[in-house]
């Protein structure tokens, strides 16, 4: 029996029969790796450019922060295949194929451009995009490794009470809420 990685990425390709012109999607399920370094690349003009003539307004893997990455490969601390999903919040860069050529092992990043990924979907955003980077210079991207949020094992036992979950401030919030509404006469008086 295989064992399978825990996380796994989708990848979607959109498969056209050249008899009948039928689409059908395809999905290729990548195992998610965790990469170990800060990667910054910087976006130009001419991989705005390139995007465009690539027509990829609305695609992940074809929009302009895509299309940087590809040909910055070389500031990556693995190997990059060639297909990269450049998503709102997080990128998959993948790093090797399967015997079939589809994608079999991704690296996930986090950015700090999702405004950028949202001018790629959006109408006129390339343009919006290249007077930006024309105005203010190239854009440096950082990919930063996906951040884990919770690690199996990790009961929490012994860590100091800090904050608003600390046994003083139980329910605090609550009577805020509720008192915030009766002062804006949110509640009748006989419930107050």
């Amino acid at each position: 029996m295989p064992v399978f990685a825990k996380v796994r990425h989708p990848f979607l390709y959109q498969v056209t029969r050249p008899a009948s012109g039928a689409a059908r999607m395809k999905r290729a399920m990548a195992r998610v790796r965790m990469p170990s370094r800060d990667v910054e690349i910087v976006l130009e003009a001419t991989h705005v450019r390139k995007s465009r003539r690539l027509k990829g307004a609305g695609t992940t893997d074809r929009c302009s922060v895509a299309v940087c990455a590809l040909d910055h490969a070389d500031k990556f601390p693995h190997k990059v295949e060639g297909h990269i999903d450049f998503q709102y919040s997080r990128c998959f860069v993948v790093s090797k194929d399967d015997k079939r050529g589809l994608p079999a092992e991704c690296y996930v990043y986090e950015h700090n451009v999702p405004e950028i990924a949202k001018l790629n979907d959006s109408r006129g955003g390339y343009r919006k995009l290249l007077k930006r980077i024309e105005r203010e210079g190239p854009l440096v991207i950082r990919l930063t490794p996906k951040r884990t949020r919770h690690r199996r094992g990790r009961s929490g036992r012994g860590r100091p009470t800090v904050g608003t979950r600390a046994p003083e401030n139980r329910g605090r919030g609550a009577r805020l809420r509720y008192s915030t509404a009766i002062k804006l006469g949110g509640l009748p008086k006989e419930q107050a």
